[in-house]
């Protein structure tokens, strides 16, 4: 075979490896940025059945400020008490651009870490995407409630 044969059926290969790894991209389904409503199990958060997220309040949520993340829910506690008033349970993933959420306790809200949206823990956007008024949405709250040592939230 010659050089230039050679090069030639080499960029041809290339190409088809290229082409078909593109095609194959641009065909799947990705994220959207949603939370998935029902969540598969996460081994570094918490549990799920079907429509609810569970997380455990000591080993996760013990003190005013502590925040934790599972199966597509951000827990957060808010005040002292093992109540449902004393915890937030929300999307964990802004609903701008799929950044993660967190809580900011000492400034008491939360904020995207990537384009800095911010939401008041009741969900209400405060600030949008890159200190504008910007394309968000209110967070999604999800109701909690409290059984011994897990707070479980209801998504829907």
């Amino acid at each position: 075979m010659k050089r230039e044969e050679f090069i030639k059926s080499l960029g041809l290969g290339v190409a088809m490896v290229c082409t078909g790894a593109c095609m194959s991209a641009c065909g799947s389904k990705g994220d959207t940025g949603t939370p998935n409503p029902n969540p598969s199990p996460n081994p570094g958060g918490g549990g799920s059945n079907g429509n609810t997220v569970s997380v455990s309040i000591s080993g996760k949520l013990a003190n005013v400020g502590d925040q934790t993340r599972a199966n597509g829910v951000l827990f957060f506690r808010i005040a002292t008490g093992n109540t449902p008033s004393s915890f937030v349970a929300t999307e964990a993933l802004c609903p701008h651009q799929g950044g993660n959420l967190n809580w900011l306790n000492n400034q008491n809200k939360v904020q995207c870490d990537l384009h800095q949206s911010e939401y008041t823990s009741a969900g209400a956007v405060t600030q949008g995407p890159q200190n504008t008024a910007g394309s968000t949405r209110a967070l999604k709250i999800y109701s909690t409630a409290i059984t011994g040592d897990t707070i479980t939230a209801t998504v829907s």
